[in-house]
């Protein structure tokens, strides 16, 4: 699957931030935090997390996705209780119609605040269970190939055992993209380094750093 050629966006068009790394690496409590600090900046953002959803004794029953800035929740995937005309992802069946429903409006960039001259939209994530959906991978293409003035931030999903996710190989080699990867140990240098430059890029200065 492609993602749009680099010759169509403008030099001058915003960049992707991506963060990328295995289950358990931090992606979403890294992308969480970074959004946040925007936010206290007065940074107008848009967009969505992916939030699991524990069970009466503490165990993963599914995913969860919840919008910028608005915190409206809907459900991405659950172990049971989901039709069987569901696509699954290992044990997980993912409600695509409610996915779409919450996180394609999000995808749409919001106008900047009078804080800032960039917004920021935030997808967490391209992952294996969003990617059921046909409607999303054209939004997030179309993003990809669009000039708006807006700053991309988010997660890819990583590839596991060897297995390749071609849709995210795509966005990582498309010209305005970089992707660090991160572990539970360079978690937290990564997320500071990234928002120092959001913040460079949405035209401000983090405090205490020149």
């Amino acid at each position: 699957a492609g993602c749009g050629g680099d010759a169509q966006v403008p030099p001058t068009a915003p960049p992707w931030l991506m963060v990328t790394g295995q289950p358990g690496s931090g992606k979403t409590t890294l992308v969480r935090r970074v959004a946040e600090a925007l936010a206290q900046r007065g940074v107008a953002l848009r967009g969505f997390f992916t939030e699991e959803v524990l069970g009466a004794g503490g165990s993963r029953v599914g995913f969860d996705v919840v919008t910028v800035p608005d915190g409206r929740r809907g459900v991405l995937s659950r172990k049971a209780g989901l039709p069987a005309h569901c696509p699954r992802t290992g044990a997980y069946a993912v409600d695509v119609a409610a996915f779409e429903a919450l996180a394609l409006p999000a995808l749409s960039p919001p106008p900047p605040s009078a804080a800032a001259r960039r917004s920021v939209v935030v997808i967490d994530e391209v992952g294996r269970m969003e990617l059921h959906s046909a409607a999303f991978q054209a939004a997030v293409t179309r993003l990809l190939a669009s000039p708006a003035e807006a700053v991309v931030f988010g997660a890819l999903t990583a590839p596991i055992y060897g297995h390749r996710v071609p849709f995210c190989d795509a966005i990582a080699a498309h010209g305005r993209v970089s992707v660090d990867r991160i572990t539970q140990k360079t978690r937290d240098a990564v997320r500071e380094a990234l928002q120092r430059r959001l913040l460079r890029e949405v035209g401000l200065r983090e405090e205490g750093y020149a």
